[in-house]
């Protein structure tokens, strides 16, 4: 009976022990986080493990597929015409008008026409109808000089210079922005101021180029400034009076007669 009731008790507290355990915390949970003495939930650090070969090779091409920009969606409508190919067609324009009509009769809308292009694109590259007659002489006049450097520098017979130069000049002048009698009364301070430079740029190179035909013995003389200025001006009036009168053709008959002319005056 007595050992009974030892047994008994002994059950009793071993039972007691399973519940203990069964309610304390226990150290790990199912998730691995672990409890700390004040009832904190500490996780282990989490370990990453390296990526696979295959799975680098699959974000390398993703993130070059990223990197790809993406074609721009054309837009609608007219396509853009780049600036300078405004820029020209405009000057082409005014040129031809130029040569239908004096400076102060062609309007912008005119020239905007012409081209097959807006005031507001005319207004984008000129502030003015001016600054517009102003390219046309710069661009007219640095061809012009252009074409003498390089007719000059030819080794060609002094005769045969002064042929080219001859014909390159009128052509120039004659019914161009660079023609004064065409410009009119527009021919502000600033265009004859420019027309001028122009006109002395010619004048130098010519004055130059006589210079060396005097040295190497195919011009008689030296050249005089004034004599100089007297036959560029004067050869100027000439194209520019054929050309009013509507004899633009006639001047390539009338070259060889001015040729002969400034033969006998410097050689």
């Amino acid at each position: 009976m007595r050992g009974s009731r030892e047994e008994h008790r002994r059950s009793v507290l071993r039972g007691t022990e399973r519940v203990g355990q069964l309610a304390a915390p226990s150290d790990t949970t199912c998730r691995g986080a672990r409890f700390a003495q004040n009832g904190a939930v500490e996780r282990p650090p989490r370990v990453r493990r390296a990526a696979s070969g295959r799975t680098r090779a699959k974000r390398a091409v993703a993130r070059r597929r990223a990197a790809v920009e993406e074609p721009a969606v054309p837009r609608r409508g007219r396509p853009t015409i780049p600036a300078e190919v405004q820029r020209e067609r405009l000057l082409d324009a005014a040129r031809r008008a130029l040569q239908e009509s004096d400076f102060g009769s062609v309007r912008v809308s005119d020239v905007v026409r012409a081209a097959g292009m807006s005031s507001r694109s005319f207004y984008d590259h000129f502030a003015t109808k001016e600054d517009l007659l102003l390219a046309l002489i710069h661009q007219a006049g640095g061809n012009l000089t252009a074409e003498l450097d390089a007719i000059f520098a030819d080794a060609l017979s002094f005769e045969e210079q002064t042929s080219r130069a001859l014909a390159a000049y009128l052509a120039a002048f004659a019914g161009t922005p660079l023609d004064l009698e065409k410009l009119g009364e527009s021919a502000s301070a600033p265009v004859q101021k420019l027309l001028r430079h122009y006109v002395r740029e010619v004048g130098v190179r010519v004055a130059a180029q006589l210079e060396r035909a005097h040295r190497a013995g195919a011009s008689r003389r030296p050249p005089d400034p004034i004599v100089l200025d007297v036959l560029l001006l004067g050869l100027l009036g000439i194209a520019s009076s054929y050309v009013a009168d509507g004899r633009r053709d006639q001047l390539a008959s009338l070259q060889p007669t001015l040729r002969q002319f400034l033969l006998r005056v410097w050689s």
